[in-house]
């Protein structure tokens, strides 16, 4: 029997949804002045293990040639989260920390930034690995 959870687009699907409920509820925390501060630490660590949990699934499956490659979704979640983080941060300067941003959020968005750079240089190192390869004739490892 085929569990579901083995096709990348119940994945992507998750940490879609998961990064879209956050990313609302920082701004809705941010918004309301923290008054759900008390759900921002378990939000973020839901958040950040669906995440490492998708990310972690695609790397493998591009170190053993499974993995697609064509689409590139990690700068969508660094162009999406730097633009709240910025935007939040702009506003409360401007409003002299009426609003504040929780640190949480903040390690979220620097691990999110973490993820993507690791990942980045994992799919650099599998193509010069795959070029090598192409190079001498030989076969993936």
């Amino acid at each position: 029997m085929s569990s579901i959870f083995k096709d990348e687009r119940v994945w992507r699907f998750i940490t879609n949804f998961w990064t879209l409920a956050f990313i609302a509820f920082v701004v809705a925390d941010f918004v309301s002045h923290n008054s759900y501060d008390f759900l921002v630490a378990p939000f973020s660590v839901i958040y950040i293990g669906v995440l490492s949990l998708y990310v972690g699934t695609k790397e493998f499956d591009r170190w053993y040639e499974i993995h697609e490659g064509k689409r590139h979704p990690g700068e969508y979640f660094v162009l999406l989260w730097t633009t709240t983080v910025f935007g939040l941060m702009t506003v409360s300067f401007v409003n002299k920390g009426l609003g504040k941003i929780s640190s949480e959020v903040v390690a979220v968005y620097i691990m999110v930034l973490s993820v993507f750079a690791l990942t980045q240089k994992s799919k650099s190192l599998h193509h010069e690995k795959m070029k090598r390869l192409r190079k001498s004739g030989g076969e993936s490892e």
